[in-house]
């Protein structure tokens, strides 16, 4: 399903961003842009968990085939990317993506 992976340790993240940051700086991402995000569940509250997400790139994305202006695009290395200029923000994408992501 997906060529690209990146497990994190969820029992142990505290949402440093320090994989945001890591993400940015090997794959030379350009200011402005991320393709990795913290996302809080139960924020302020006893069993507050923290985990970093980010497109698991499948070889037949859901998102990509859902998005009506096509905002999506593969690359020939398989990398799913997000044109932001074409979005809408209909969020179609993601309740079509497995993972929640987009």
């Amino acid at each position: 399903m997906t060529r690209f992976r990146f497990l994190p340790d969820d029992e142990r993240c505290i949402a440093c961003k320090g994989c945001v940051t890591a993400c940015k700086s090997e794959h030379e991402v350009p200011w402005g842009v991320q393709r990795r995000r913290i996302v809080t569940i139960n924020d302020g509250v006893p069993g507050e968990r923290s985990a970093s997400v980010a497109c698991m790139h499948c070889d037949d994305p859901p998102c990509m085939a859902m998005c009506p202006v096509h905002a999506f695009y593969k690359t020939r290395e398989g990398l799913v990317l997000h044109d932001k200029d074409r979005c809408v923000g209909c969020g179609l994408c993601f309740y079509a993506c497995p993972f929640g992501v987009p």
